[in-house]
């Protein structure tokens, strides 16, 4: 099967991959899958459960290698088996886990995934060693001979030195602070980067506790994902929107993440974007926002939060239609 627009942009980064710093948690993940959650005294039953390396920073990374790109993840683990693993598993995706700092007086983050019969997800999780690191213990050269910086959940003062930094050399950035964005003093960081990844209810709570308005941004690209409703990308000028692509989801957990690596790959192979990496034309993100619906609906279709992402995938998805966007 042949997309034009795919088979462009898969030539495009197999030629010049772009290099990524992808910065923040490395988890080890349990996926359990489950009919329904339990509810006071009762009692569910475990229909699966998988292990395996997780965590936002680390998804995107693998994601982004899956699509010709390279990736560095900058994060932190535990001096665990579960750490060891998670950096055995990285490398062996293509990541470069030689900036992760091991903490020998840690324990790895874990997270437990439980997901239900229709795909959706609830987190239980503990810090472990997730914020172990700190901007400083990044070298310098890393994000100066980066392509771009990408932003996951790490600690409010950590995200904003790392923004700082990848300014000062003109590396683009790009954050997405997750589930807790309301609970956590993201404004600086948030006024450092390009680019802004959340969903529905992140929007509302970053307008409620910064000067950003995600639908109508000063000075920001924002993406907001709608779950199952596709994604509207919000600039100054406009917005565009892509309702997805339809899918069986299974596990709904690390969509985000596909979702964000797609974006970013498109984006760097994009044409339209060589000349200036984040514009306010609404129009420039048709296909980052077809390429990155296809990636989340990949992932959606995945039995724990990392998804295996290639182009050969991303076509299957596509079928060879890449305008089914509307402008706003």
């Amino acid at each position: 099967m042949s997309n034009p627009t795919i088979d462009s942009l898969e030539r495009s980064l197999s030629v010049d991959p772009p290099m990524v710093v992808s910065a923040g948690h490395l988890n080890w993940d349990v996926t359990i899958h489950v009919d329904e959650l339990p509810t006071g005294d009762g009692e569910t039953r475990i229909e699966r459960l998988e292990q395996s390396g997780g965590g936002s920073a680390a998804n995107v990374a693998v994601g982004l290698v899956g699509l010709e790109g390279e990736a560095v993840v900058f994060g932190s683990v535990g001096g665990d088996e579960s750490g060891a693993v998670a950096l055995r598993e990285l490398a062996s995706a293509g990541v470069n886990p030689g900036h992760v700092l091991v903490d020998p007086d840690a324990q790895t983050s874990v997270t437990y995934v439980i997901v239900d019969a229709g795909g959706e997800v609830s987190l239980l999780a503990n810090e472990g060693a997730n914020e172990s690191f700190a901007a400083a213990g990044l070298d310098d050269m890393v994000l100066a001979d980066a392509d771009h910086l990408h932003l996951t959940g790490q600690g409010p003062e950590t995200a904003a030195s790392l923004a700082t930094m990848a300014r000062d050399h003109d590396v683009p950035r790009s954050f997405d602070p997750g589930r807790r964005v309301g609970d956590r003093a993201y404004d600086d960081a948030i006024d450092l980067v390009d680019l802004l990844f959340v969903n529905d209810r992140e929007a509302d709570a970053v307008a409620a506790a910064t000067d950003v308005d995600p639908r109508e941004p000063a000075d920001h690209v924002v993406v907001i994902t709608h779950g199952g409703g596709g994604a509207t990308v919000h600039t100054p000028e406009g917005a565009v929107h892509h309702p997805g692509f339809p899918v069986e989801a299974v596990d709904t957990a690390g969509a985000g993440d596909a979702f964000a690596a797609g974006f970013l790959a498109a984006s760097f192979g994009d044409p339209a974007l060589a000349d200036e990496p984040f514009p306010a034309d609404p129009d420039s993100y048709r296909t980052p926002l077809v390429v990155a619906n296809a990636c989340g609906a990949i992932a959606a279709e995945t039995v724990t939060a990392r998804a295996a992402l290639s182009w050969d995938r991303l076509r299957r998805v596509v079928d060879a239609d890449v305008s089914t966007v509307r402008l706003e």
